[in-house]
């Protein structure tokens, strides 16, 4: 879901995305500032998603786009996102996707989500993205529902400095197995979450892609 559901997917998102985190998280996060005005918004795109399941079962998006909010001074804000040329990955057919009736079409809705280090040794900056919870249909086989969290991070961060965009990465070490599952070292797991058909056990999942937020009307700086 870089489709994005960068859920995506992921993004896609950090500095320029980001809303209401758990409280235990609060020790890995960081602020950004808005150059102007008391809320900044943004835009995001990105290209090929992809979203998978331990079991192999999953879908791949073309594109992602969506908006973004942050309260300046803060490190929250909201985060939603539409992924287009969703096709499952299960069946060898490439049947399209979707959770809005149009074809190949998925949204997350509002989703909430926080700036947080991903590697708080490092000080990498990313966010995390809360509350996800969405059911699919893809043509040929039974819905699907995704709940949970997913974190992303900044590949090449500039922090204490005014920008335009923002990129975030998505990434996994597995099929299923997101890279960064923890705020810090000792915090909580986040995870993303698939059912196995209706009514069948839940299944960890991961979503890889990059996205590109571009703040309108004003730029962003991380304090990070």
């Amino acid at each position: 879901m870089q489709s994005k559901l960068k859920v995506l997917a992921a993004g896609v998102l950090a500095a320029l995305a980001i809303s209401a985190l758990p409280g235990m998280a609060s020790a890995g996060e960081f602020t950004a500032d808005c150059e102007t005005g008391a809320v900044c918004e943004g835009t995001i795109s990105g290209g090929t998603a992809e979203f998978v399941n331990t079991a192999g079962e999953g879908f791949k998006c073309t594109s992602i786009g969506g908006n973004a909010t942050l309260t300046s001074g803060s490190s929250t804000g909201t985060v939603s996102l539409v992924a287009k040329g969703c096709k499952e990955q299960i069946t060898g057919f490439g049947f399209s996707c979707n959770n809005t009736g149009v074809a190949g079409e998925i949204k997350t809705g509002s989703l909430v989500g926080h700036g947080i280090y991903v590697e708080p040794e490092k000080k990498l900056p990313g966010i995390l993205i809360t509350n996800v919870n969405l059911t699919f249909n893809c043509a040929g086989f039974a819905k699907k529902t995704v709940t949970g969290n997913v974190i992303g991070a900044d590949p090449t961060p500039e922090c204490g400095v005014f920008k335009s965009q923002e990129t975030e990465t998505l990434s996994q070490t597995s099929p299923g197995v997101q890279q960064y599952k923890q705020v810090t070292t000792s915090g909580t797991v986040f995870d993303l979450m698939t059912n196995n058909d209706a009514g069948g056990a839940y299944l960890t999942s991961s979503l890889t892609g990059t996205a590109t937020i571009t703040a309108v009307g004003t730029k962003v700086k991380a304090t990070c």
